[in-house]
């Protein structure tokens, strides 16, 4: 038998989440990014949902009238999200 004690739990979050866990102070989307970030859980993503975020990222700079964010700048927050993407 192995013994799981102090491993984290792992959730399974999708694209829309993510992103109204950046987006929406003190939602619970936000609460589990923070949770994964102080490794008390771990998220799990596909790589279409890391596709629904940039399509995400992409409209609301656009709506915004901003900059969008370059490649360079979008794979750091890739690797910055605490959510292991596969």
């Amino acid at each position: 038998m192995i013994n799981l004690r102090g491993q984290p739990r792992v959730i399974r979050i999708n694209g829309k989440s993510i992103l109204r866990g950046l987006f929406f102070p003190n939602s619970d989307e936000e609460t589990l990014l923070h949770l994964a970030a102080c490794e008390r859980i771990e998220l799990h993503s596909t790589s279409k949902d890391w596709n629904f975020v940039l399509k995400g990222l992409m409209e609301i700079s656009r709506r915004a009238g901003s900059q969008p964010m370059t490649g360079t700048e979008l794979n750091n927050l890739r690797i910055i999200l605490p959510v292991n993407f596969t």
